[in-house]
């Protein structure tokens, strides 16, 4: 590769030594142009965990559950049709999966602020993208191309000395089931047989950490933002091997020297290449640990579900959240100039949990989204305080449902767990923390009794966050 991770970015931005541990906009000043250029702005995703954590709640900013993976809903009567106003925007989770999205916004009138489709599914293709980390000077694992026809043995293709390896399909879907560890040859062959007439990248497994950095690419520079543990295939989530389980943030103390700089420099890099190509908003770049360096992995180019925890590490930091980044990023010329700032050894480090079906089962009930409190193994709520997850006791945790009542498959997602605190060790794969395994245990025996403890009143409550977000505590799919 043809660069240092710790060296300063070619484009003259900020190297390591001055970017502070959190980079952004001031909040104040983000926020007064945002209320300066907009009149509304629409979050669409199944569950408003993202503009829930966008605190304090803005007046112009509400949720609608538009996902990609479920019907759109019909639109009320009184519905705003026609020319999208220019103060009128739209923000989407995940705008490349299903015309959904595009399809809301042109039948109510709002402006998607969405990256340009060509240049995402270059960076979300999980072969494609090894084009972008080498014009981005970062390294990944060493890995290979078996091609969709005329393929040798598998034993062409495994080197010797790779004491194990990954194989991804170039479409590894949004909860990682297109990604498999293994361990032989023989192995290899039998994942090639039922992955026949597309390619597949074969990887060296590295054995280290994961960590998932998110960033924004604006029109004139890549703003790197907080750094997070990524939670990857834990069994007492029942997740599959390559499943996203969640994430948890980090500081640069939590790390082994030089990781957490390491991780924002390839941050900034793959920004800086992704901008040159078009793209403009939010991203994830995902990296593991290898002897000492870090690997990059994947790009996830859109919105990911640790945003939710990203916002409220930029809010203590006095910086205009991530969402707002992205709005601003189409909506200007350039980005004001950016704000470095230092993390506080001890501000809390949010972390999520995605809980998925140990087995194909049905579920009769979800509890309601909201804010609950564990006591001994029983958990209560939700509570009438605020949805926001800045705001959370210890012993609290925010919930959102994703599976709908009904028959559920092994390893499909059921909820959202949300933290004040860390729920695992810094650690490849790590064991859950005693507490974290019992709110899972809680919400598990809630779906199986049908949300028991909670009348039909409290079931039929609203979120309590913003009084413009609407809930749809029964209709979420995807995590990452």
């Amino acid at each position: 590769m043809r660069h240092g991770l710790n060296a300063r970015a070619d484009d003259g931005g900020p190297g390591d030594e001055d970017a502070g541990d959190i980079e952004g906009i001031d909040a104040d000043t983000g926020r007064r142009l945002l209320h300066d250029l907009l009149d509304e702005v629409v979050w669409l995703d199944h569950c408003p965990f993202v503009s829930a954590s966008f605190g304090p709640a803005p007046a112009w900013l509400r949720h609608e559950p538009v996902s990609a993976l479920r019907p759109l809903p019909a639109p009320p009567p009184a519905s705003r049709r026609g020319t999208p106003g220019r103060r009128r925007v739209c923000v989407s989770f995940a705008p490349e999966h299903g015309p959904n999205a595009r399809t809301w916004a042109r039948t109510h009138g709002y402006r998607l602020l969405a990256p340009d489709a060509g240049v995402t599914a270059w960076a979300a293709d999980k072969i494609s993208v090894l084009e972008l980390f080498e014009e981005a000077g970062v390294a990944i694992p060493p890995c290979v191309i078996v091609p969709a026809t005329g393929r040798a043995p598998a034993q062409a293709y495994w080197r010797a000395d790779w004491p194990g390896a990954v194989a991804q399909r170039r479409e590894n879907n949004l909860i990682g089931r297109g990604t498999v560890p293994l361990a032989s040859p023989a192995e290899l062959g039998r994942r090639l047989a039922d992955w026949p007439d597309e390619p597949v990248r074969l990887s060296r497994r590295a054995p280290g950490i994961s960590l998932t950095v998110t960033a924004c690419a604006g029109p004139d520079r890549t703003v790197v933002s907080a750094v997070s543990h990524q939670l990857v295939g834990l069994p007492e989530l029942a997740a599959s091997w390559g499943t996203h389980c969640g994430n948890q943030l980090v500081h640069p103390c939590d790390l082994p020297d030089g990781l957490y700089g390491q991780a924002r420099e390839a941050a900034r890099r793959v920004g800086e290449v992704l901008r040159g190509r078009g793209f403009l908003g939010v991203f994830g770049l995902d990296l593991v640990e290898d002897d000492g360096r870090l690997l990059a992995v994947e790009v996830n180019p859109r919105f990911q579900t640790v945003v939710s925890l990203v916002q409220t590490a930029e809010r203590a930091a006095g910086l205009l959240p991530t969402l707002g980044l992205h709005i601003l990023s189409f909506l200007l010329p350039a980005l004001p100039p950016p704000v470095a700032r230092k993390l506080p050894p001890g501000e809390p480090r949010p972390s999520q949990l995605v809980v998925h079906a140990a087995g194909d089962t049905t579920v009769h009930g979800l509890a309601p989204a909201g804010r609950y409190r564990l006591a001994g193994r029983a958990v209560t709520g939700p509570l009438t305080a605020p949805t926001d997850l800045a705001e959370l006791r210890d012993d609290e945790a925010l919930y959102w449902a994703v599976a709908r009542p009904g028959p559920v498959t092994a390893g499909q997602e059921l909820a959202l767990l949300q933290f004040r605190h860390p729920v695992g060790p810094l650690e490849p794969r790590p064991r859950l923390h005693p507490e974290a395994r019992k709110w899972i245990d809680a919400f598990h025996e809630r779906s199986r009794s049908g949300g028991a403890g909670e009348g039909e009143e409290a079931r039929r409550r609203p979120c309590s966050g913003s009084p413009r977000t609407r809930c749809a505590p029964r209709g979420c799919t995807r995590s990452t």
